[in-house]
């Protein structure tokens, strides 16, 4: 099925991005994923600043022209930043999982993030940035992370949910792609309970394996085995 098709006569639209689309940085090595230092994330960074545009590319820009002119919202649980260099409205981005582009303090001693760039010297020089608060080490902003801060995504997530609210009994059209059961409860659980409160509803689920529809949404949803990268580069916009 064609998105457009999908998309027509929508009021709004609500996207899921998954961990299918996350980066699995092959090229970087570190010397234990379990405990990734800040210079090693660093590393990643730099790679995802510079490396070339990939199918996981092609497919957000498919997505963007067919959002284009749209009202719609999009929560991804990738960290790899790559949909915030399209032309998908980044005020209507959300990634409860953190984001590349931000520091944290390691023990979180305060909500404050930082930018990554404003340690760019630092981190350059191969040294770990300190955090300025209690002198403790700055990570990424990440979920992963010994203590992952939130106060990144909050602001943005509070914008969601308002948007989010002014969809009961609107013509929305809900878009899972490639949501597997990592993190349930931030896009397959809400997303399935959207669809299911509201009667103008309609559901599309696209995953490789995932692709299964609950019983209670099974009438207002299409489920497709797919690869959704794959699924998205063959769409006609």
């Amino acid at each position: 099925m064609y998105l457009n098709e999908f998309f027509k006569d929508a009021d709004m639209i609500l996207v899921g991005i998954g961990e299918n689309f996350q980066d699995k940085f092959d090229e970087i090595e570190v010397a234990d994923e379990k405990n990734v230092t800040i210079l090693e994330d660093y590393a990643r960074k730099k790679y995802l600043d510079t490396c070339p545009k990939s199918d996981v590319t092609e497919a957000y820009e498919k997505l963007a022209k067919m959002l284009e002119g749209k009202n719609y919202f999009v929560v991804t649980l990738c960290t790899d930043d790559k949909i915030y260099h399209t032309n998908i409205k980044s005020d209507r981005i959300v990634a409860p999982c953190g984001s590349y582009s931000y520091l944290q303090c390691e023990e979180v001693c305060t909500e404050d993030i930082y930018l990554v760039e404003e340690y760019k010297d630092i981190l350059d020089k191969g040294e770990e940035p300190i955090c300025p608060k209690c002198g403790k080490k700055l990570v990424m902003n990440r979920i992963g992370v010994k203590k992952y801060s939130e106060e990144g995504y909050l602001k943005k997530w509070n914008t969601y949910m308002k948007w989010l609210q002014g969809s009961l009994n609107r013509n929305i059209r809900v878009l899972e792609l490639g949501v597997g059961m990592k993190y349930p409860s931030v896009i397959r659980w809400p997303f399935e309970r959207v669809t299911l409160i509201n009667n103008k509803a309609k559901f599309m689920r696209v995953h490789k394996q995932l692709f299964q529809l609950t019983e209670d949404i099974r009438d207002k949803g299409i489920s497709i085995e797919e690869n959704p990268i794959d699924f998205l580069r063959n769409q006609i916009v």
